[in-house]
């Protein structure tokens, strides 16, 4: 739809169209009536903020499960922005692409996040928690590789096989990584967990994309989609060399609630894959 646009009402109107969307979708969240109950406050009054992201900031760090993650989402999520900042601007400059081809591009890549999320499960149970996040990190770092080296006269199979291959290993890794790390959490600290993780793994996207605009301008277009590509295999290396992560099989059973009061963390009690 995005190509479709940009080619009948050009760009800025297209971006319109898209921002118009996302009010649309904050108006269907209104129909939500779901009533959660508040939670309590402990003895003593309400803790600081502060307070709590950093009970949040020390049990990721300290968790065997969820530090190797954390390093290995960042890591990937830093080089595939050094590409992606630079990917559309190579796509329109290099490979002359079309707004239309660069749309079909993306539509068809999609298609490998659609049959990753189908076989997600089957692939975990059958391989394993560990075996199939490094096997779906080393997938969408080389996957990477495709674009530098995709042929400027017809670059379109190169292009749709990257996207496929990433969209499909990213897809299966999120949603084995994500599970994994909702189960294991207990309850009181989901999200602190969460609003950590977050940060950790989203906070290198716009460093990403400042390091790919920066060195697309000192050593060029394709270049720097080759550094991307090559960094992004780095990601896999947190979780190769956690042993807690590299072989655990089954998602854990959810960890006791922590008895430690907000600010007094006690140590994390390991989960079965360390055991």
């Amino acid at each position: 739809m995005a190509g479709g646009l940009i080619g009948l009402i050009t760009a800025p109107y297209a971006v319109l169209v898209d921002a118009i969307s996302f009010l649309a979708s904050g108006a269907f969240l209104t129909a939500i009536r779901k009533q959660e109950e508040k939670p309590a406050i402990p003895e003593g009054g309400r803790p600081r903020l502060r307070t709590e992201l950093w009970e949040g900031l020390q049990y990721v760090v300290r968790h065997p499960l969820l530090r190797p993650q954390a390093l290995c989402t960042g890591t990937s999520n830093f080089f595939s922005n050094v590409t992606f900042a630079v990917f559309l601007v190579y796509a329109v400059r290099t490979l002359e692409l079309s707004a239309g081809e660069v749309g079909l591009i993306f539509t068809l890549g999609g298609f490998g996040g659609l049959f990753g999320a189908l076989v997600s499960q089957r692939l975990t149970r059958r391989f394993g928690v560990g075996r199939t996040t490094i096997a779906t990190t080393f997938l969408f770092g080389s996957a990477n590789f495709l674009v530098p080296l995709a042929p400027k006269d017809f670059p379109h199979p190169y292009l749709v096989a990257s996207f496929l291959i990433s969209s499909f290993a990213i897809v299966i890794y999120n949603i084995t990584q994500v599970s994994l790390r909702q189960a294991i959490a207990p309850q009181r600290i989901q999200g602190r967990m969460n609003s950590v993780m977050r940060f950790l793994v989203w906070g290198t996207i716009p460093l990403g994309s400042l390091t790919g605009g920066v060195l697309a301008s000192m050593i060029g277009l394709r270049e720097t989609l080759f550094v991307g590509a090559a960094g992004g295999l780095l990601s896999a290396l947190p979780i190769l060399l956690s042993r807690a992560q590299r072989t655990l099989r089954e998602i854990p059973e959810p960890e006791p609630e922590l008895a430690a009061g907000p600010g007094d963390l006690a140590t994390v009690t390991p989960g079965p894959a360390d055991a």
